[in-house]
């Protein structure tokens, strides 16, 4: 357990800026399918504990935009993350899973670009 969590510090310090909001995505949505299983086995503290670290995780993604570079993409992304926090309290409130697989299916495209964008960056600079 120690040497992963060495491993996953280093690559958190080491990672790019592009990168810790990918791992960010992919934590939330390990978290969520977590929860899932958890209210699936009647697991409901459990589950109430995963969707908070999966807001927390929201939060973290919010605070990251920079509305002073980009406005209209920071309020949209700002919109898109309340909304997601909004709907893992509605999930886990009515203990309903399809609302929180619908918060994987609407992020999981935005999570998709910005791998795919951090992909070309790093393409760019070994070509260099």
């Amino acid at each position: 357990m120690y040497a992963h969590a060495e491993y996953l510090k280093t690559r958190v310090f080491t990672a790019t800026p592009g990168e810790l909001v990918v791992m960010l995505y992919d934590a939330l949505f390990q978290r969520i399918r977590q929860a899932i299983m958890c209210l699936e086995d009647r697991e409901f503290a459990r589950a109430g504990e995963l969707l908070g670290n999966g807001q927390d995780i929201l939060t973290e993604l919010m605070s990251a935009l920079r509305p002073e570079e980009a406005p209209e993409l920071s309020q949209n992304l700002l919109d898109l993350y309340g909304f997601s926090k909004q709907r893992l309290l509605e999930g886990y409130g009515t203990k309903n899973a399809a609302i929180l697989e619908e918060v994987v299916r609407v992020l999981q495209p935005l999570r998709d670009a910005f791998d795919e964008a951090e992909r070309q960056l790093r393409a760019r600079r070994a070509e260099t």
